[in-house]
């Protein structure tokens, strides 16, 4: 799947290289380029010099270290071999690494881990070369500074070139059209990912059911129902489009092998996914056993070791943030405080784990009778169970800026603290949202309610009610500690856009 917040293994299945004629509009585009191994490499290289120039100045013409004597002087000729050694295997370590690979979606926490360690793997070659050699005087020192500087100079390179990518993405170039061949829980999820973020480049045209009988209505959420699975050919030569995703469930798995052998007549590339996903929408394990897949599909729930690490986290991080947090929630109660008239603090009653109540805490963002008011707005509401809207008249002015910047919010540090809360889970709902929930959507209480989630790093109040059960069920079935470290770090650009937040 395209971006994923996730340690599972990769599930989606490539197909051959389409022939040569292709319909799409991605492949082809001069802004391509940007996103070529051969350019990424050209930077790493230029970097990976210029590291190697910094180092030396810092070491030799501003003296940052012990002071040399005239013996311990080693002028920059002498160092032009190190040069030699240090880029080609750190660069060859980047290639083996997978940093080369082609992929429209990258991100920074993905490929720290392979900067790093191809850093690593580069400075040790050399630190082991030279000091076992001794040609001539090298500083230890030196070396140190050569792979700090390389780790940071193709980090520096890396977010110069992904930003780049993103404003051309944002401006409407490089796009790719995709189309979902699927209309059960693994497809709509798959939508969901590929549309998570505009800078990947991913633009879903909609999806196609899997039989007429299971039409409803006009689509799922913001994604267009284009018809069924008979259309693919028609759209195909309509739609211009890129890449297909075919994800059917295992009952219509039967309608595979037509559907991809259209794409590959037309040149038009897929992904088929294993309808094994459909089976579970959870954590899918696979365990070779002489050249055989066996796959597990196993329950995830957060007991044991894995609550302890849960709860460890919980309470370490909003200790600390609310320990940091002192001084600005003083400023805000006083705003509050003169803004508008009423208590500081807002309390509500919440839907959390297992469908136990708990007193949720937040900064008061709208008027005293703010919950009377609802029921005169909430006809406006995109979803009865979602109850968010632009431009509140409800919100008072402090509040506003509050909402903007997630503010409001700070409070439930201290629900995470007492255990009523989780740093990252599902969004807290009252109980009258809760009993509109299906079965489906009731998977959402077998975890305690977060300050941050897969919702709120992926859309928040812009996307619709059905995704935000989409992703928080996800969640609930494929929980890990590092997949809440990875939302804890997402969270922050996501705050600090301010992205669906009102």
């Amino acid at each position: 799947m395209s971006q994923r917040v996730s340690e599972r293994p990769e599930i989606a299945v490539t197909a051959p290289a389409p022939p040569p004629e292709s319909v799409g509009r991605a492949r082809g585009t001069p802004w391509r380029v940007l996103t070529s191994p051969w350019l990424t490499a050209l930077g790493d290289v230029a970097m990976l010099f210029g590291a190697f120039m910094f180092a030396y100045a810092l070491r030799y013409v501003w003296r940052l270290g012990p002071e040399l004597n005239e013996f311990q002087f080693t002028p920059v000729d002498a160092y032009w071999v190190v040069a030699g050694l240090f880029i080609p295997v750190t660069v060859l370590s980047f290639y083996v690494l997978g940093r080369y690979s082609r992929r429209r979606s990258v991100s920074v926490l993905d490929e720290l881990p392979r900067i790093a360690a191809g850093v690593v793997i580069g400075t040790a070659a050399v630190v082991f070369v030279f000091f076992v050699s001794r040609p001539l005087f090298f500083s230890r020192l030196m070396f140190m500074y050569l792979g700090a500087a390389g780790a940071v100079g193709t980090l520096v390179w890396l977010g110069l070139r992904l930003g780049l990518v993103q404003l051309v993405r944002r401006a409407g170039f490089d796009n790719q059209r995709i189309l979902v061949v699927g209309s059960g829980v693994v497809a709509k999820y798959l939508m969901q990912q590929l549309s998570a973020s505009p800078a990947s480049g991913n633009r879903v045209i909609g999806y196609l059911e899997e039989s007429d009988d299971q039409a409803n209505g006009t689509g799922f959420g913001r994604f267009q129902r284009l018809g069924d699975l008979n259309d693919l050919e028609v759209l195909i030569r309509t739609e211009t489009i890129d890449e297909v995703y075919i994800a059917l469930s295992a009952t219509t798995q039967h309608n595979l092998q037509p559907l991809i052998e259209r794409c590959r007549v037309h040149g038009v590339r897929f992904r088929a996914v294993p309808d094994l996903l459909e089976a579970q929408f959870g954590r899918m394990e696979i365990h070779p056993l002489a050249g055989i897949p066996l796959v597990t599909l196993s329950d995830n729930a957060i007991v044991g070791f894995k609550y302890v690490q849960k709860r460890a986290l919980d309470i370490v991080v909003s200790l600390l943030g609310l320990i940091l947090c002192a001084p600005l929630c003083l400023v805000i109660a006083i705003a509050i405080r003169a803004d508008s008239r009423g208590p500081v603090l807002f309390r509500q009653t919440r839907i959390g784990k297992d469908g136990a109540e708990f007193t949720l805490f937040k900064f008061r963002s709208m008027v005293v009778d703010a919950e009377a008011l609802k029921r005169q707005l909430i006809a406006g509401g995109p979803h009865p169970a979602l109850f968010k809207i632009r431009d509140d008249s409800r919100r008072t002015r402090v509040g506003r800026v509050l909402r903007r910047m997630s503010f409001d919010e700070l409070p439930q540090l201290f629900n995470v603290l007492t255990g009523s809360m989780s740093l990252v889970g599902p969004r807290a709902q009252v109980s009258d949202e809760v009993a509109q929930y299906d079965d489906w959507a009731r998977h959402r209480l077998r975890v305690h309610p977060g300050l941050t989630g897969l919702w709120q790093v992926s859309g928040r109040s812009d996307l619709p009610f059905e995704e935000m059960v989409m992703l928080d069920t996800y969640y609930v079935a494929n929980w890990s500690l590092r997949l809440d470290l990875r939302i804890l770090v997402k969270t922050i650009p996501a705050v600090l856009s301010g992205r669906g937040a009102f």
